[in-house]
């Protein structure tokens, strides 16, 4: 969202934005956000929800990591290599919990509850990484492997149901929906011209 927030701001340059990006539920009742977006539909009546996007995540390796060890070429292959993943005692989730959707036993050699972390681990030739597409596609430093291999997850976006009236709230909110809308292939890790 941060890269993406300059047209929000010329077509209201009155506007401020803070964007607290932590490894947990903020609680929007609690007033700790006006706006929250999570991992999981929340189940709170006083709360205004729906779906904001569809996203995909793949398996990635940096070219350094894949040339100095085995190939990969098929899912059993993967067994064999190194895997960086989330610190299972801190999951704040369970849709964080998908490493053993693509291997059944990995070998975790780096652990960490920040998935840009995980994004730099991986671009230094730690192992393999569960990336979201739109994080990882870009980047020159990974290689998407086995691309039949992927996973589908949600974001969802809430705001309490008296503060869904404000306007102020509501530029932001649509800005957001209407980004995900239009940014729906990187979302989806469906290939551009540039990553082929």
């Amino acid at each position: 969202l941060a890269s993406r927030m300059g047209g929000l701001f010329e077509r209201y340059p009155g506007l401020e934005v803070e964007l607290v990006a932590v490894p947990r539920f903020v609680s929007i009742l609690n007033r700790e956000a006006e706006i929250s977006i999570h991992l999981e539909r929340p189940s709170v009546d006083q709360l205004v929800t729906r779906k904001l996007t569809d996203y995909r995540l793949a398996l990635y390796a940096s070219r350094a990591y894949l040339a100095r060890n085995p190939p990969i070429e098929k899912r059993e292959d993967l067994a064999a290599h190194a895997w960086i993943d989330y610190v299972d005692d801190l999951l704040f989730s369970q849709e964080l919990k998908f490493l053993s959707s693509f291997c059944r036993n990995p070998k975790v050699v780096f652990h960490s509850t920040s998935v840009i972390a995980q994004h730099q681990a991986a671009r230094s030739g730690l192992g393999i990484a569960v990336l979201p597409c739109f994080m990882a596609a870009g980047d020159p430093d990974l290689v998407p492997l086995l691309p039949a291999e992927s996973i589908q997850r949600s974001y969802w976006i809430s705001s309490r149901r008296e503060l869904h009236k404000s306007v102020r709230l509501r530029v932001l909110w649509d800005y957001v929906v209407e980004l995900c809308a239009r940014e729906q292939g990187l979302l989806l890790g469906e290939p551009t011209e540039e990553t082929g």
